[in-house]
């Protein structure tokens, strides 16, 4: 993981901050947006950045899980960015994920939102935007 501080919109965070910006500016089935990538960045704790890439999304997903400097328990908001190159997603397999968390950390406020990005082929990439307690 990249442990690099950089400066997004005013907000100190570590990890790709370009993510961020793909985040804003994509459009799909379910758009995040510049306000639910503030309300992640504005908590109070430390602000990460992670991303995987895999043909299978659970795989994808724990990559950018493992990428996190902490565990899951520690996360306060989350926003995740589910895109998907030539295949559709499965809301069962979105569902299994976000489900997982929750309980894995009853506490965590969860947001996320469906993307195409034909570049990844038959691959899809799970970015995760993190807030983590101080």
């Amino acid at each position: 993981m990249n442990n690099e501080i950089s400066i997004w919109n005013g907000y100190p965070v570590h990890g790709d901050i370009k993510e961020l910006d793909r985040i804003i500016e994509s459009e799909g089935s379910i758009t995040l947006d510049k306000d639910d990538v503030a309300s992640v960045l504005s908590t109070e704790g430390e602000s990460y950045v992670t991303s995987g890439v895999n043909a299978n999304l659970g795989e994808a997903f724990n990559e950018a899980v493992n990428a996190l400097p902490c565990k899951v328990d520690k996360v306060e908001e989350l926003l995740i960015d589910f895109r998907f190159g030539n295949r559709q997603p499965k809301m069962s397999e979105l569902s299994s994920i976000t489900d997982t968390l929750s309980e894995t950390n009853p506490d965590i406020n969860i947001m996320w939102g469906i993307t195409s990005d034909e570049s990844l082929g038959d691959s899809c990439k799970v970015v995760l935007v993190a807030a983590v307690k101080a």
